[in-house]
């Protein structure tokens, strides 16, 4: 019997004293093991959010004074630190930044600081508002994009708070329900100083000049022609004039000295009229050239009362003859100048056949 007893307890020993020597597992540790095992077999891809201490993300907006003036610049920083491999958008100047209006953004080089798993990069700007509002107390919060491999996560400044500095007076009382606002009826109006405007001036002269140009590049030549019988008419109303009193004061005390100045008189006329050198000419060689016997007789007439001193009744017709023979050729001139003026105006395109005539 006690055999028996023996080898029982041998046999059981020996089945159950593989599983005493081993010491028993506890569920968490086991679950512990098996998650470490799993993240091994099969690691999780995590979001570059939690890669970095959640203690060194610092998203900061804030004024950089206290109080603003409606109209007047004024400035708000933004800081943003974040891991390296993460890329962040600043906010959107045109919407972002709305009732403000945005003049000017300076942005800084990114910072990094420290290397590894422990990195920190800076991002920051400041940006140069201006304000219209008439609030008291005026607010801003903006946002900032970070950039994910789907889509992008919005984080928000906080809200920061500065005061609108007004120059206009206090109201010293408070208008009441009962009370109403009403206009003034009698207001003394304030003088303004005129002020010229160049803009219409600078205008209208341009307008004047594109005119003038073109009427001068359809008409130029006819109305250079007509400025030319306007000079020749002028010309030879001076000439009749003088001509005319210096023949009133012919007689026999002054025939030489009257007879002599209206000759030259007569000679300077007829060669800036005629372009030919009469003032150099003898009395023979005009007679000659001019092919005329009446006027070689007037010019002999005069040549006896200024060399001889002479006075008689042709004295006075001599130097009507000469004062015909002026007229005369003024109309010729005038006549062929006409008729220039008449062509070009029918055809602009036709050679100008007389521009080299000059009149002084």
């Amino acid at each position: 019997m006690n055999v028996v007893c023996t080898y029982l307890f041998i046999g059981f020993w020996l089945l159950t004293g593989a599983g005493w020597a081993q010491p028993i597992r506890q569920p968490a540790q086991i679950q512990s093991a098996l998650r470490q095992a799993t993240l091994r077999q099969s690691p999780l891809r995590q979001s570059p959010l939690r890669q970095s201490p959640l203690w060194q993300w610092r998203l900061w907006g804030h004024f950089l004074t206290d109080s603003i003036e409606i109209g007047r610049p004024f400035q708000y920083a933004l800081t943003y630190r974040h891991s390296p491999i993460i890329d962040v958008l600043f906010p959107d100047t045109a919407r972002n930044f709305a009732p403000y209006k945005v003049q000017n953004v300076a942005v800084f080089a990114t910072q990094t600081t420290g290397s590894g798993y422990n990195a920190v990069s800076r991002d920051s700007a400041v940006y140069t508002l201006v304000s219209f509002e008439t609030d008291s107390i005026q607010l801003l919060r903006v946002p900032i994009r970070i950039i994910n491999d789907a889509d992008c996560t919005v984080q928000w400044t906080g809200i920061d708070t500065v005061f609108l500095h007004s120059k206009l007076p206090p109201i010293r009382s408070l208008i009441t329900s009962s009370q109403s606002l009403t206009l003034d009826t009698e207001t003394d109006l304030a003088p303004l100083q005129q002020q010229f405007n160049y803009s219409v001036l600078a205008t209208g002269l341009l307008v004047i000049s594109l005119i003038a140009l073109l009427l001068y590049g359809l008409f130029g030549r006819a109305i250079r022609r007509l400025w030319r019988l306007y000079q020749l008419n002028r010309r030879h109303t001076r000439f009749l004039r003088d001509y005319n009193r210096l023949s009133q004061r012919l007689n026999s005390f002054t025939a030489s000295e009257t007879a002599n100045q209206a000759v030259v008189l007569w000679k300077t006329y007829l060669e800036k009229l005629d372009l030919q050198p009469y003032t150099s000419l003898t009395t023979p060689e005009i007679a000659e050239r001019m092919n005329n016997e009446r006027i070689a007789d007037a010019l002999r007439e005069a040549d006896r009362m200024i060399y001889g001193g002479t006075f008689s009744p042709q004295s006075q017709l001599a130097l009507q003859a000469l004062s015909d023979i002026a007229t005369q050729t003024y109309h010729d001139r005038r006549t062929k100048l006409q008729g220039l003026v008449d062509q070009n105006v029918a055809n602009t395109q036709e050679p100008d056949s007389a521009e080299h005539s000059s009149y002084s």
